[in-house]
C-alpha cells in the first residue's frame, strides 16, 4: 500500500474519532495526517521519519493555533452557574422532627436527612418551619 493511502485513512480515522471522542484535539491530528498525506503523494517528504516529525510539528501548531481560533467559533456546552446550597436551602419548607425551644436545639429533616435547628420561636414535633439562614452546621428557622 502505497504511505500516502496509509497517511489518508489514518487521518480519516482520526478526524471520526473525534465524534466519538470530543474536544477538538483528534480532528487536528487528522488534519495533520491528512496533509502529511499530500506531501507524500506530492514528493516533498520522502521518509518516513520526516514524515512523522512533520505530522507531530503541524498536530501540535494546528492544537494550539487554530484549536483556539475555532473554539472561539464553535464553542461547547458550558455554563456557569453561581452554586450556593445556603442560598439555595433559604426559604425551603422544613418538618419539625424534635422540639425546638427558643435559644434551644431540636432537628428538621430537610432534604431527606436530619439537621441541627434553633430559633427564637417554640415548634412542636411535626410542624413546619422554614429555613432563615444557616449558622454553623445548624440551620435558623422561622415559623411560615
Amino acid at each position: 500500500m502505497q504511505a500516502h493511502i496509509i497517511w489518508l485513512i489514518l487521518g480519516a480515522i482520526l478526524m471520526l474519532l473525534e465524534t466519538v471522542i470530543p474536544g477538538g484535539i483528534v480532528v487536528f491530528l487528522g488534519f495533520a495526517a491528512i496533509m502529511v498525506a499530500g506531501f507524500v503523494h506530492f514528493s516533498i517528504i520522502t521518509s518516513i521519519p520526516i514524515a512523522i516529525i512533520t505530522w507531530f510539528i503541524s498536530s501540535i501548531f494546528m492544537m494550539f493555533v487554530l484549536r483556539s481560533f475555532f473554539m472561539k467559533f464553535f464553542e461547547g456546552d458550558s455554563y456557569k452557574q453561581i452554586v450556593d446550597e445556603d442560598e439555595d436551602a433559604i426559604g425551603s419548607c422544613v418538618e419539625v422532627i424534635e422540639k425546638i425551644l427558643p435559644h434551644e436545639e431540636g432537628r428538621v429533616r430537610f432534604r431527606n436527612t436530619t439537621w441541627g435547628a434553633r430559633s427564637d420561636e417554640e415548634f412542636s414535633v411535626g410542624e413546619k418551619a422554614i429555613i432563615e439562614k444557616r449558622d454553623g452546621n445548624k440551620w435558623v428557622v422561622k415559623s411560615i
